[in-house]
């Protein structure tokens, strides 16, 4: 607990500097609505929680723009996840936790969909790139997406889940309807501290949300994912993450 709390007040205070240098943005700034006159936004992550990177932005603007529609899209089960070992499950098992964990998060979310996809925990890599191209492409479809978030190029932990869906819905948002791609990204303060922990690099924020409002709404979408809050290692994993008051943003790409 003395090392505990020490921690806590020097991440606020990280937190507070480099949340100051981020200037505020909408990510609706200069999308026009579709047909319908709805603005479709839609994560796409490989695994259950990446979500909560967007969670709160997508409670703020659904609540402030009734024209909004958010769409949750997990591409893996998340079955190799270290509380398989903590809890003694089987991956399939596991897999199915995880799905009805996701399922309870974006009901607290509010999102208008939840799109969970079958390919395996740590499996992306191994997926032809032009089938993953073609379902990123098929989900904006579906969704009608405007706008696409996902993780920068660096994968932000340096998994390589993370970074073959970086590339494919990069490579793949070019030559489909949507009009803007987001990634997630941390301040450029953490980007020393992110590059030594990932070895992969950093993408630096450009835009920050204020989710002042939503963040207990967050933590409870946290806590739906008991399996990575209380069981994927020794302790339960801190809640750091969600004392924020910002999420933070890069525009990556825009289609005319």
């Amino acid at each position: 607990m003395k090392r505990i709390i020490p921690g806590i007040i020097i991440f606020l205070v990280l937190a507070v500097k480099a949340s100051a240098a981020v200037p505020e943005g909408s990510l609706l700034e200069g999308v026009k609505p579709g047909p319908d006159g709805k603005i479709d936004i839609v994560t796409m992550f490989p695994h259950q929680d990446d979500e909560l990177n967007a969670a709160g932005t997508f409670m703020k603007l659904k609540k402030e723009n009734p024209a909004v529609r958010a769409h949750i899209v997990c591409f893996t089960l998340g079955e190799l996840s270290g509380a398989k070992e903590t809890l003694n499950l089987t991956p399939e098992f596991q897999g199915k936790i995880r799905t009805k964990e996701m399922e309870a998060a974006a009901t607290v979310i509010g999102v208008d969909s939840l799109i969970q996809l079958q390919y395996h925990d740590q499996g992306l890599p191994k997926v032809p790139p032009e089938e993953l191209r073609k379902k990123v492409r098929e989900i904006i479809d579906r969704t009608g997406a405007e706008i696409v978030i996902t993780y920068g190029p660096d994968g932000m932990t340096g998994h390589m889940d993370h970074i073959t869906l970086s590339k494919a819905v990069t490579d793949a948002f070019p030559n489909s309807s949507a009009q803007k791609l987001y990634y997630a990204a941390m301040p450029k303060e953490y980007c020393p501290l992110l590059k030594a922990l990932n070895k992969t690099g950093c993408t630096a924020a450009t835009i920050k949300v204020d989710i002042r409002p939503y963040k207990k709404m967050k933590k409870l979408a946290w806590y739906e994912h008991a399996t990575q809050k209380f069981f994927s290692g020794p302790i339960p994993s801190p809640d750091l993450t969600f004392l924020r008051d910002f999420e933070y943003f890069k525009p990556a790409e825009t289609n005319p």
